[in-house]
């Protein structure tokens, strides 16, 4: 059996960041000195959006009649639920204490807005811009240290049916981070039709084992022993990793149709 290179996911700390700071700056203080060509950064996506500026107090949010019916539908802080409105693509349903919405291609309690690591009172809405941020670290890399390296902006998910939370992938550059391998055999020379590998998203899994969940303070994992033929001039926007409602097995199966608003009728 031919030896596989290992993959190493190293945790990099950062001073606690609570409001908009020069993310490519700030990363380059950090890791710049550290990555190595081929080299793959995983970045919080909470990290860039702190440095966008999108935190927000929840009592400074203006609200609509619809955030005050799915907060009474909900059981929720209207505010909460007006963030949620404007943030989302469509609201697919929901529980008490949740809204399950679409952002981006993405399906995500409450659009991806977050109460924790953040001070009381406020929230953390998902990146603006998570691809922008990925090329411009990429690009800064690549100017100031001659590295040609991937950047992977990440965020933790809920599973359906599954306890706790995975990592999944908002925007990359840099990499091959969606793999084809539909054509290639399988073990028993079966022709794959179907399959292909998110690289990007097993990279967000892995590196929140590094990550952490709670106070590690440590935004950014470097991910070395990768196959160097990923590293590629690419750009993935949120959408590149998802598939239209109508297209999953999943939403399928569930009967679920496209709509902007659920309807708050009993």
């Amino acid at each position: 059996m031919r030896d596989r290179k290992l993959i190493a996911y190293t945790p990099v700390k950062s001073p606690r960041m609570s409001s908009r700071f020069q993310l490519v700056d700030l990363v380059d203080e950090l890791v710049g000195d550290r990555l190595r060509d081929g080299d793959v950064l995983v970045v919080s996506s909470k990290f860039i959006a702190v440095s966008e500026g999108r935190v927000l107090r929840l009592d400074s949010v203006k609200c609509g009649e619809y955030a005050y019916s799915l907060s009474k539908r909900y059981v929720m802080p209207a505010e909460l639920c007006e963030l949620i409105v404007r943030e989302s693509d469509e609201i697919v349903g929901g529980v008490v204490g949740f809204i399950l919405a679409i952002k981006d291609g993405l399906i995500t309690p409450n659009a991806g807005i977050d109460k924790s690591n953040v001070e009381h009172g406020k929230v953390v809405l998902y990146p603006r811009r998570p691809l922008d941020s990925a090329s411009s670290i990429v690009e800064a890399m690549k100017f100031r240290h001659g590295l040609d390296v991937g950047v992977v902006i990440s965020d933790s998910r809920l599973m359906p049916t599954r306890k706790g939370t995975t990592g999944v992938a908002l925007a990359a550059a840099g990499l091959e981070a969606i793999v084809d391998l539909r054509g290639r055999l399988d073990l028993f020379g079966n022709v794959l039709r179907v399959t292909s590998q998110a690289i990007a998203d097993d990279l967000c899994s892995g590196a929140q084992l590094a990550m952490g969940e709670a106070d590690e303070g440590t935004p950014l994992v470097v991910v070395r022993g990768l196959k160097r033929t990923l590293i590629r001039n690419t750009r993935y926007p949120s959408l590149s990793f998802s598939i239209r409602s109508d297209q999953c097995v999943y939403m399928r199966s569930l009967g679920y149709s496209a709509r902007r608003r659920v309807p708050l009728a009993s």
